[in-house]
């Protein structure tokens, strides 16, 4: 049953950091309370009764926690991620005091350095708008002097009527539990709801094993626990291998893992004849319930169980409501009746920003679709500069979003940075990076739209939507003369195919795989003008040969993504670019990935010139060793008793430089020697 005295409050309070804070001390030491407060300027607090104060870049330590009222400063910057991490905290009978700064109109919003590609902070009007609004809409009034006496009376602070757990909800799921036979089993539910509760009462009836991102978020899991459940790190587990001692894998804060360690986790229990239980929050600052079973459990044989109930606070929370309300959580109802009307009559258009209704439909719908999208991204999508908003609409239905970014144009004294690795600044990720790691410094000098993300509703796929919203997002960077396209992601054999079938062309792989998917990343480009088809056609040029070398390292289907094979003599022979790539390498800090085909290259020149030479010492041991071994950095290590990575790194970069001062008198060389020095 609802109590109105059980609810969770929020107040907020708006001034200058240090005088609220002054406000704040009798608050304190009047009511009984944990009283932990996140704020950028914990100077500001001199008040011995707050034993927690945390900046917002550490509330993660948060988790699996329970307190009693909170103070969240938002006077320097509004941390969405931080703000809903303590609003998860905060059991039944809270308060939760907001502190705002003076002026929201002129505010730069000091968080905006987090997520905003630019190196100063920003003002945000399309977040105080809908802040502002949000609390209207909840009667919650901002205070702009102090809290009205009323408001802090004690008596305020001694209404809890019931401390205690029902856990009616989590028994009864429990016992559907225990009574699954599938090999996965997943939780899923919102925060506050017992999913860390009930899988450990789980581990009372079954021999079980527990992991999560950190022990730290597993102190409910352990209050309702068996003592002697053992914990293991997710990197842990799997580079052991082995627990045949548990018949259970239980899985917490899931989508908080990396979705490539998740895989391997469920490999290793699966190698092991354990099943698994996996709990994931739907909504959430970690990322996203929806996306994350989509992408890791599709086509797994998987039972599923939901709670709706909180245990932490009551229903119908005012707290919950209004933080809902403010992150824009929940789930739409699912379309399983699509619109009668044909894909070609969809409408395509940019999105007004301040325009919260499309903004929530869009924002789910990247929710769906892609496993880590975090609040970081609705800040993003309200107020990020050089960022556009597109959806297409069917009639007054949303049913598919993109998400753009403006690139390029840099100064060439930054490029030449970019390119030496002396300078990463934020943003311009894909011209950054083909200036970083493909060598091409055009890149970021011309003007580019990134896609940064695009979703369709499940029920609307395959009728080309995504794909005429991307052509008109290709029209309108052409109108406003962008010189071309670009897009990362990553790589499925879908995925290309979708791109290709766009218009894209691939024009570089990464060498490592994202942690996130478990998947290299890709980038294609597509031309607008003449630069950016002369940007493309030395990109594919230079992919085209490396990809000889490339494939070694990199597992990726190189014969079905690049059709048209150079010639082999051109991916062996050193030319002037290879010269620029090492003197990069050897000179600079780029990256020995971004200059692996180069070195290949030279050591294959090498090897052949010691062969017409009839000599078996190499001019570059170490850089041949492991070149021999398919990079296996680790072994050559060993064999060369060398102190670490950075050592080998070191070793191989003065074998390099070595050889190309012994070219000075090369006379191919020597016009590219004399430019780079």
């Amino acid at each position: 049953m609802y109590n109105p005295n059980n609810t969770r409050k929020l107040w907020v309070l708006q001034g200058k950091t240090s005088q609220l804070f002054d406000q704040l001390i009798p608050i304190f030491e009047q009511n009984a309370g944990d009283w932990v407060t996140v704020t950028h300027q914990p100077d500001c607090l001199a008040c011995s009764l707050i034993a927690n104060v945390l900046k917002p870049n550490q509330t993660k330590q948060l988790l699996g926690q329970q307190y009693r009222h909170a103070v969240f400063d938002a006077t320097a910057g509004f941390n969405l991620d931080a703000f809903a991490m303590l609003v998860g905290t905060l059991i039944k009978g809270s308060v939760l005091i907001l502190l705002l700064p003076n002026n929201l109109a002129t505010w730069h919003d000091q968080d905006s350095l987090r997520w905003n590609e630019c190196q100063t902070a920003i003002t945000v009007p399309n977040f105080i708008a809908h802040l502002t609004q949000t609390l209207a809409e909840f009667g919650i009034i901002i205070n702009q002097t102090s809290l009205p006496k009323t408001a802090i009376s004690p008596m305020f602070f001694e209404q809890v009527t019931d401390d205690n757990y029902d856990l009616t909800q989590q028994q009864t799921t429990l016992k559907q539990l225990l009574n699954s036979n599938k090999q996965i089993n997943v939780v899923v539910a919102k925060r506050g709801r017992g999913k860390s509760a009930l899988a450990g009462l789980f581990s009372h009836y079954q021999r079980c094993i527990v992991t999560a991102p950190n022990k730290s978020a597993l102190t409910t899991f352990f209050t309702f626990a068996k003592p002697d459940t053992l914990f293991f790190a997710p990197d842990e587990l799997i580079a052991q291998s082995h627990y045949s001692f548990a018949n259970y894998l239980i899985i917490d804060e899931a989508a908080m893992i990396p979705l490539s360690m998740l895989e391997k986790l469920l490999e290793v229990a699966i190698a092991n004849n354990s099943r698994v239980l996996l709990t994931t929050t739907v909504e959430g600052y970690e990322g996203t319930g929806q996306g994350f079973l989509l992408k890791l459990l599709a086509n797994k044989a998987c039972q599923y169980f939901y709670l709706h109930t909180p245990i932490r606070w009551q229903v119908g929370d005012e707290l919950e409501q209004f933080s809902d309300r403010l992150l824009l959580n929940g789930v739409l109802a699912q379309d399983d009746n699509p619109s009668s009307a044909s894909a070609l009559s969809a409408q395509y258009a940019k999105v007004d920003r301040n325009d919260i209704h499309a903004l929530r439909s869009i924002f789910y719908l990247l929710k769906i679709a892609h496993y880590q999208t975090t609040l970081i991204d609705l800040r993003r999508l309200l107020d990020a500069q050089n960022l556009s908003v597109w959806q297409a609409n069917i009639g007054n239905k949303n049913v598919a979003a993109a998400v753009t970014v403006n690139e390029g144009n840099l100064p060439d004294d930054l490029i030449e940075q970019v390119w030496q690795g002396t300078r990463r600044p934020k943003g311009n990720l894909v011209a950054q990076s083909l200036v970083a790691h493909a060598g091409e410094r055009l890149a970021a000098k011309l003007r580019s739209v990134r896609i940064n993300r695009i979703a369709v509703i499940n029920t609307y796929r395959r009728q080309s939507i995504a794909k005429q919203l991307v052509q008109n997002i290709v029209d309108d960077a052409k109108a406003h003369n962008y010189d071309f396209v670009s897009v990362s992601f990553a790589y499925s054999s879908s995925n290309y195919q979708f791109w290709t079938a766009c218009g894209f062309t691939l024009v570089h792989v990464s060498s490592h795989k994202q942690a996130s998917s478990g998947s290299y990343s890709v980038m294609v480009l597509k031309s607008l003008t003449e630069s950016g088809q002369q940007l493309i056609r030395k990109l594919t040029q230079r992919l085209h040969r490396n990809a000889y070398w490339l494939k070694n390292i990199i597992d990726l289907p190189f014969n079905k993504m690049i059709k048209n094979h150079s010639n082999l003599l051109l991916s062996l022979n050193l030319d002037t670019h290879d010269f620029d790539e090492l003197t990069g390498f050897a000179y600079y800090h780029r990256p020995f990935e971004a200059s692996y085909a180069a070195l290949c290259r030279l050591n294959s020149h090498i090897q052949t010139r010691l062969q017409s030479q009839s000599t078996q010492a190499s001019a570059l041991p170490v850089l041949s060793a492991l070149l021999k071994s398919k990079n296996n950095q680790n072994l050559i290590i060993d064999l060369y008793q060398l102190a670490g990575k950075q050592a080998l790194m070191q070793t191989i970069k003065h074998e390099v430089r070595t050889w190309l001062v012994k070219q000075g008198d090369n006379v191919i060389f020597a016009k590219i020697d004399s430019k780079n020095n």
